[in-house]
């Protein structure tokens, strides 16, 4: 796990925070970090899936292209939230006793936000 710290004043201030009492790690230092501990990781366990979690947004594509050709890894914010909104639609399929190859003509409503969608391929 990493800690690098928090730029919110409020928290920094806060005598319950148990996170790093510093400011924020940012560019080639932040990126020294994050290399050194998978490096150290994948060197002591080459079989291990690292999982990349609130990663901040501005860095979670930044390290998923950096280091997914190279280790076994995956960004939860990024591929995780998709996985299992998949997962969810393709259980639907099955709940429905339909094989999975019928998830083409399916009609799929995503609601959220005051607003929806329909989707129909």
């Amino acid at each position: 796990m990493l800690d690098f710290g928090t730029n919110n004043q409020k928290l920094l201030e806060d005598p319950l925070y148990l996170g790093l009492r510093e400011k924020r790690l940012e560019g080639e230092e932040y990126i020294s970090v994050v290399d050194e501990l998978i490096e150290v990781v994948h060197a002591r366990w080459p079989k291990a899936v690292i999982q990349f979690e609130d990663f901040q947004f501005k860095w979670a594509f930044e390290t998923l292209e950096r280091y997914q050709m190279k280790f076994c890894m995956f960004n939860d914010d990024i591929q995780g939230t998709a996985g299992v909104a998949l997962a969810g639609l393709l259980g639907t399929v099955r709940a429905q006793g339909l094989p999975l190859s019928e998830f083409v003509n399916q009609k799929i409503v995503v609601v959220g936000a005051g607003r929806y969608f329909l989707l129909h391929t």
